[in-house]
C-alpha cells in the first residue's frame, strides 16, 4: 500500500516533466487523454527509477531469477536499459493509464501553456 502511495505521489512529477499538470475535472471526456510516445517513454522510464530506488532504499538487491521476498531481491533492479521489454511496456502501460486513473479521482490531465 505505502508503495503505491509513493508512486501516486510522484504523479505529478512525471506530469511536469512532459510539460502537463493536474486540475480538477472539468471535462468528461478527460479520460481519454493521451501522451504522445516521447511522453510515454519519459513517464514510463521516470517511473521505473523511482520504483528502483524505493526498493534499494528498502534494503531490496538485484538478482536474477525469480523475486524473494525473504532474501530481498528482484530481477527487475536494474537500470532502464537493462530492464527487459515485458518490464518496460508494464511501466509504460501504467503511464498510459494516468488519465483515466485521474478522472476516478476527480482530477484530470492538461498540457501547460
Amino acid at each position: 500500500k505505502e508503495s503505491n502511495r509513493r508512486q501516486v505521489d510522484h504523479i505529478g512529477f512525471k506530469l511536469e516533466a512532459v510539460g502537463c499538470g493536474i486540475t480538477p475535472l472539468r471535462d468528461w471526456d478527460a479520460g481519454s487523454f493521451q501522451f504522445g510516445e516521447q511522453e510515454v517513454e519519459v513517464m514510463a522510464r521516470m517511473e521505473h527509477e523511482r520504483w528502483v530506488e524505493e526498493l534499494f532504499q528498502e534494503g531490496w538487491r538485484f538478482a536474477p531469477g525469480a523475486r524473494d521476498p525473504e532474501k530481498r531481491t528482484h530481477p527487475a533492479l536494474v537500470s532502464w536499459e537493462d530492464l527487459p521489454e515485458g518490464d518496460r511496456e508494464k511501466n509504460r502501460i501504467t503511464v498510459r493509464e494516468l488519465p483515466a486513473f485521474l478522472v476516478r479521482a476527480g482530477l484530470q490531465i492538461y498540457r501547460r501553456g
